[in-house]
């Protein structure tokens, strides 16, 4: 009887003791510290968390710490310098001295404390952004390298990593670690009970953590050669080690040797069926291999157990678009961005999904929230000035232009989007600046500003310039069937008819389906009188595409220079019921004359 209210009494003081989130973020403010790492020249280089173990005393992950050359620990409004002290290198946790650092000793959870299917709170500085609250459950413990790791569903993101994992009752459960990971759910955490056995651990060599470590520097340096050498020998000494066929298939895949990447997480998958990392690995490099049927059957199995894993969905996404389902493709990537809204990757492929199908307004919206994740990103403003030009909104494009210019002001890619917006403003003469601006540099499209030069020539009647400018566009990209339009265009407006009637036919032979090479050739022989020839290529584009009101026009007009005047009316009457404003000018301009003659007197009898 004593017994069990001694374990009732527990039991009540283990309810009395839990915290709401509010209670429990307010009282981890004094534990979980902000960190930052700078270089020699004092420039950030990382932001992380770190753990106060007490006055003075700090921990975080040692990894961190290889990224700077000084550390600075924040606890609310006050900062500290920090120093490196005990270092746990199998573990990745070391100890910090903090001169001045005043903090309780947190209260850590025991082995037995920790339970699959609890509650868990972490709370790191995210994103650099500052401590923030995430909520989730241990979902299991998992084994690496002969150690048991806990693993939570609670959001972490980059800058999480150092931070704590808590339970319902404030106690320390686990130290976060972002860059164990196996997908957005699937987090890691090292349990608190190891932060005190880091003194009596540090100096104690282990290969695996070394082998780590230098696989993080070259794969930071982009070294892939080298890690997958490294990693080569790492698989041999240790085959049973998933992490080790993870890295040989990252830098397989680094390689564009997919075929050896895929082999690679298919190891991994062997050694850890669960491992969501390993399975993205294999699907991706099975797409890179045009295998989009065996990488569904792989991402399969993922979305059965990892339907709240964002990358997941990122994935599924290109998949989708293999199979030329894009209604799909975008349905798996708004899930991406729906479970992660700053999943950069999936905006952007919604962006350029929506840009090609003629959907600006969603580019626009897609583009702008690509800007608010990374305001930073060069690329991101111009995707919005391109979608705001498509809008018709020359000075929203301008503003975004002025932005990325800010960021970088020597991309000359920026000038010729610039090019096009003043275009649009019919600021002519600052148009050709900004194109030769952006051809005095160097340029990843450079026919694209000479298209645009050509473009504001051509609108100025410079048929000369106008005609150079698109040449130059079509020898850099001779396949681009608008320039070699444009540049026929040119040349028929300006006088050379000849020219332009040739590659209008080869444009024709090359896509006899095509409305625009018949419409082309057919304005071409009326300029030079061959109207047969002409009404021959103005009929066949008409039966391509009948909805060309300008061409019926011509058409109907070289009817009536050919006394078929009849014929002419009967396109009126149909213009009438299609388009009509270019009925009354055909009327005006080609059937007036003839109703304006005086009638032929009877003959006499």
């Amino acid at each position: 009887m004593r017994r069990l209210l001694t374990s009732l009494l527990a039991c009540l003081a283990t309810e009395a003791a839990a915290l709401s989130p509010t209670e429990l973020y307010a009282r981890a403010s004094q534990t979980v510290l902000l960190l930052e790492g700078r270089d020699a020249q004092n420039t950030v280089q990382f932001q992380a968390s770190a753990l106060a173990l007490g006055d003075g005393v700090a921990a975080t992950q040692c990894t961190l710490l290889a990224h700077a050359t000084s550390w600075q620990i924040t606890q609310g409004a006050r900062s500290y310098a920090a120093y490196p002290r005990e270092r746990d290198e199998a573990r990745n946790l070391c100890r910090l001295d903090v001169p001045g650092l005043r903090a309780p000793h947190p209260q850590v959870a025991t082995r037995d404390q920790v339970q699959v299917g609890q509650r868990v709170y972490a709370i790191g500085n995210a994103l650099g952004l500052g401590l923030s609250l995430s909520e989730g459950l241990v979902s299991g413990i998992r084994s690496f390298s002969g150690e048991a790791w806990i693993q939570t569903t609670a959001a972490l993101a980059s800058g999480s990593e150092g931070g704590a994992l808590f339970d319902e009752s404030g106690r320390l459960v686990g130290v976060t670690d972002y860059g164990r990971r196996d997908g957005q759910n699937v987090n890691f955490a090292a349990p608190a009970t190891w932060l005190d056995e880091i003194p009596a651990r540090h100096g104690q060599p282990d290969r695996h953590a070394q082998t780590l470590t230098e696989a993080n520097r070259l794969a930071a340096a982009a070294d892939w050669k080298g890690l997958a050498a490294l990693a080569t020998d790492w698989t041999q000494r240790a085959p049973e080690h998933a992490d080790a066929w993870l890295w040989l298939g990252n830098a397989h895949e680094a390689l564009n040797v997919f075929p050896a990447a895929a082999g690679a997480y298919e190891k991994a998958l062997a050694i850890t069926p669960d491992s969501v990392s390993a399975a993205l690995g294999l699907a991706r490099n099975q797409l890179q291999q045009q295998q989009v049927e065996a990488a569904a059957a792989t991402l399969a199995r993922l979305l059965n157990t990892q339907r709240g894993e964002a990358e997941v969905w990122y994935l599924q996404g290109f998949i989708e678009s293999a199979r030329d389902r894009a209604d799909a493709a975008d349905a798996a990537w708004r899930q991406a961005v729906q479970l992660d809204s700053r999943h950069f990757a999936a905006w952007q492929q919604r962006y350029r999904l929506a840009f090609g199908r003629g959907d600006y307004r969603a580019a626009q919206q897609f583009a702008t929230h690509l800007t608010e994740i990374q305001p930073e990103h060069f690329d991101a403003w111009l995707w919005l000035a391109d979608a705001q030009l498509q809008l018709q909104r020359p000075e929203r494009a301008l503003r975004a232009l002025d932005r990325a210019s800010e960021i970088d002001p020597n991309q000359v890619e920026t000038e010729v989007f610039r090019g096009h917006a003043l275009f649009a403003q019919r600021r002519y003469a600052d148009a050709i600046a900004a194109y030769r601006r952006a051809l005095a540099g160097t340029l990843q499209w450079p026919a694209g500003a000479w298209a645009g030069l050509s473009n504001v020539y051509y609108r100025l009647q410079q048929f000369p310039d106008a005609i150079a400018a698109q040449r130059e566009a079509v020898r850099l990209a001779p396949d681009t069937p608008q320039y070699q339009a444009d540049l026929g265009i040119a040349l028929k407006d300006g006088g050379h008819d000849e020219e332009a009637l040739a590659l209008f036919v080869a444009m024709r032979d090359k896509a006899p389906q095509d409305p625009f090479p018949w419409r082309q050739i057919g304005f071409v022989q009326s300029k030079l009188g061959r109207y047969a020839e002409a009404n021959t290529a103005l009929e066949q584009s008409l039966k391509l595409a009948p909805d060309q009101a300008k061409v019926w026009h011509a058409l109907a007009q070289n009817y009536a220079m050919g006394d078929r005047v009849d014929d002419a009316r009967r396109i009126y009457q149909r213009l009438r019921g299609q388009d009509a404003e270019h009925a009354e000018q055909l009327y005006q301009n080609v059937l007036l004359p003839f109703d304006m003659l005086p009638a032929h007197p009877e003959a006499k009898p």
